[in-house]
């Protein structure tokens, strides 16, 4: 008898831990994300709706489908070699449910050289490519997200009419 309570202990023990490991284990989010425009000049008129962020667009998330994200500048636009020191605010929203987090970012702007921008002088150029790698501190989410925090990589590219880039974290709690 003892033996018999024993094992079903055992039993009960093992499978309160698996069931506290599936928990922790669900407790975390990934974030990997990108994003593809093609801009056309002559009807540009900005991705953003009207004072929503200077950058935005929709990202599909691997795994979350897709979600809008909002790159609202900060104050800091300061040199760092060819570079520039800035700062702001990254927003993600899922399409799926409305959850969404953001974090404070700060990151490194570095405009590209760019002869054909020059030597067309604009008629036909969308201006110098960039290159922009950030750190975005994410924390107090809603949704798929709350509880959840992580420091994500968002890098952005733009060239003539491209702009593109890509979120990469994972979010836990």
């Amino acid at each position: 008898m003892r033996k018999g309570l024993l094992v079903l202990a055992v039993i009960v023990l093992a499978t309160g831990i698996v069931a506290v490991a599936s928990a922790a284990a669900s407790a975390s989010v990934t974030l990997d994300g990108s994003f593809k425009t093609v801009i056309v000049k002559p009807n540009f008129t900005g991705l953003c709706p009207s004072g929503v962020a200077d950058e935005c667009g929709t990202m599909q998330l691997v795994g979350l489908g897709a979600a809008d994200w909002a790159y609202v500048f900060g104050p800091t636009f300061d040199p760092d070699g060819r570079c520039f020191d800035v700062d702001g605010t990254l927003t993600i929203t899922l399409h799926s449910d409305g959850s969404m987090i953001s974090g404070p970012l700060t990151g490194l702007f570095c405009p590209l050289a760019s002869a054909t921008g020059h030597d067309h002088s604009g008629a036909i150029s969308f201006g110098n490519p960039f290159v922009e790698d950030d750190n975005v501190a994410f924390a107090d989410g809603t949704g798929q997200f709350d509880g959840l925090s992580g420091t994500a990589s968002f890098h952005s590219f733009s060239a003539g009419a491209l702009f593109s880039g890509t979120l990469k974290d994972i979010l836990s709690g």
